[in-house]
């Protein structure tokens, strides 16, 4: 019967040519027959030819060993080997123009971003100030390197001058957004970058980012500085949160409980820098009239308070 027929019938025939222990050359035929339709064992048939061969042999490359002293563990972030160099104001103005002009997807761009970062990193605060009356306007899709460039930078300069463009209302909400958000990651925060920063949390319209972004910057600070409880930028930050507590976290309405569980984060955020409101946190936590979640709240708030505190003489004792 046709299925007892042979559907495919294939053939492989290959001619190796082998020289000191090395393949030089081969060469193969495939070939396949279908037959499913055939009455006479004719069918559809292909065939395949290949060459392979030899053209060089490259010996092993021995590579100079590395002495380990010449080695380091760095973070790829950012790095970018550089001499030491004056940046004139109209180079990076220049910069920002090419960006504008560059497609924003692409690797040009990307470079000349990359290249604007570390631009700005050698300007002083009142070059950025002129830099920025120059070069403030918008690309296409509404664009503005600078703004992006600026939480990037990392340099006290570049910290406020953004705080003083957040503080006139010249940023959009999603990039004030990124820039709190970017706080978290400035590895070597200043003095300088936390009495301009201090102020925002006095606002009305200080968002969660700003709370939790100002707040994170400072715990880095005071994890690098010795008694940073004493800094009066650090004390002024720690007031200002404290107000919001109120002596004892007491809230009115959802909205008051939302704005004061938000509070507390920030204060466990700022850790080494929290240690004086360890007594009112404790407050927070023993108080039965308020919510569960304010006090769970008061309570991981001292995550970050160091141990000498003694933390466990003012937590609550089991209701």
């Amino acid at each position: 019967s046709q299925s007892e027929q042979q559907v495919l019938s294939s053939r492989l025939e290959c001619v190796q040519s082998v020289k000191d222990g090395i393949l030089e050359e081969a060469k193969c035929v495939e070939s396949n027959l279908v037959t499913l339709f055939s009455q006479k064992g004719s069918g559809a048939q292909t065939q395949t030819k290949s060459s392979l061969k030899l053209f060089q042999v490259e010996t092993e490359t021995v590579y100079e060993k590395v002495d380990s002293e010449d080695l380091y563990v760095t973070s790829m972030l950012y790095e970018r080997e550089e001499t030491e160099r004056e940046v004139a104001e109209g180079e990076v103005t220049e910069l920002v123009w090419k960006l504008c002009l560059a497609h924003s997807t692409s690797f040009e761009a990307a470079d000349l971003f990359m290249t604007l970062v570390f631009e700005l990193r050698h300007l002083s605060l009142e070059a950025l100030k002129a830099l920025w009356q120059r070069s403030s306007f918008k690309c296409r899709d509404n664009w503005q390197p600078l703004i992006d460039g600026l939480p990037s930078c990392a340099t006290e300069a570049c910290i406020i001058l953004m705080k003083e463009i957040i503080a006139s209302g010249e940023v959009e909400e999603d990039k004030v957004e990124y820039f709190f958000w970017s706080l978290s990651f400035i590895p070597k925060p200043t003095l300088g970058m936390i009495e301009s920063l201090a102020p925002l949390l006095k606002s009305s319209g200080a968002s969660q980012s700003c709370f939790l972004g100002v707040t994170a910057l400072l715990h880095r600070f005071c994890s690098a500085y010795n008694s940073c409880d004493v800094v009066p930028a650090v004390q002024s930050v720690m007031r200002t949160l404290g107000k919001f507590l109120r002596g004892n976290c007491a809230v009115q309405d959802s909205e008051q409980q939302r704005k004061m569980q938000l509070v507390l984060k920030a204060i466990g955020n700022a850790g080494l820098a929290a240690s004086s409101l360890a007594p009112v946190l404790s407050s927070c936590a023993s108080l039965k009239s308020n919510p569960i979640g304010i006090r769970l709240a008061a309570i991981q708030a001292f995550r970050r308070i160091p141990c000498y505190i003694k933390v466990s003489d003012l937590l609550p004792a089991g209701d």
